[in-house]
């Protein structure tokens, strides 16, 4: 690799972390810039360092509003859920659900953190060598269909600005925040439906579910969708029927 082309992936890679400086990566910069010098020592040329780059930036992209204080903490499932992520929005050729792409990309995340753990910055690989075995590991790529969310994890950090873009306000939502949108489009927006609904579910979990729906009120109202939330389910995926299904029985299970 010539000092040009080296000049040129850390100008990219510099370029993306100044553009964080409202927040602080769980991949940090000088992580990532000694596992390039590295793979650069040993040889590597231009097209495969900025091929590992691209994945360590997708993977950076995907967890960046997840509470992980520990990266190998995050669980093997999460894996399936950044590899279809991957394939849904990076609109490249080399993310797609085809065995070699997801070999690739799972391979190169799975290298740089065997340098991390090798360098004492992360503890250990067990849950991403699990997630690597069983995505990739055998002659077609297997997906975990049925994710374990309860409804906490991260689902979508929400921004909009107002007065003429003086203020930036963001909200943050989560998985269960999805799935309160998507049954209260489901009843025509009534939010008095959907708090006559909490107060049919069992025990205290009624009490939970209105709770839930209250908080989910002031996020909306904090950028502007209170009047819209429908607006935000149109930033995933079109809603399929299995995903409505979950969102009724976190609702009703009390």
């Amino acid at each position: 690799m010539s000092e040009h082309e080296s000049i040129d992936l850390f100008e990219a890679i510099e370029g993306y972390y100044a553009a964080q400086e409202d927040r602080e990566p769980e991949i940090k910069q000088a992580w990532v810039e000694e596992h390039m010098l590295y793979l650069s020592s040993r040889g590597k040329g231009r097209d495969l360092l900025g091929c590992v780059w691209d994945d360590i930036n997708a993977f950076s992209l995907f967890i960046e509003d997840m509470e992980y204080s520990d990266l190998p903490a995050m669980p093997h499932w999460q894996y399936s859920a950044f590899v279809e992520w991957a394939a849904n929005h990076i609109d490249e050729p080399g993310y797609t659900l085809k065995l070699e792409h997801v070999r690739r990309l799972m391979g190169n995340l799975k290298g740089f953190f065997e340098f991390l753990v090798d360098k004492a910055h992360l503890s250990n690989l067990r849950e991403i060598s699990r997630a690597y075995e069983y995505i990739c590991g055998h002659e077609e790529v297997r997906l975990i269909e049925l994710l374990p969310y309860t409804g906490a994890a991260h689902w979508v950090t929400a921004r909009a600005s107002f007065h003429e873009g003086r203020v930036m306000r963001e909200a943050v939502f989560s998985v269960s925040d999805k799935w309160l949108m998507l049954l209260l489009a489901s009843v025509g927006g009534s939010w008095d439906h959907i708090r006559r609904l909490a107060s049919t579910v069992p025990t205290r979990g009624g009490g939970t579910r209105k709770l839930a729906i209250y908080n989910l009120r002031r996020k909306l109202r904090r950028i502007g969708y209170e009047q819209r939330p429908e607006d935000l389910l149109m930033l995933d995926a079109p809603t399929s029927n299995s995903e409505l299904d979950k969102a009724t029985r976190w609702f009703f299970r009390g």
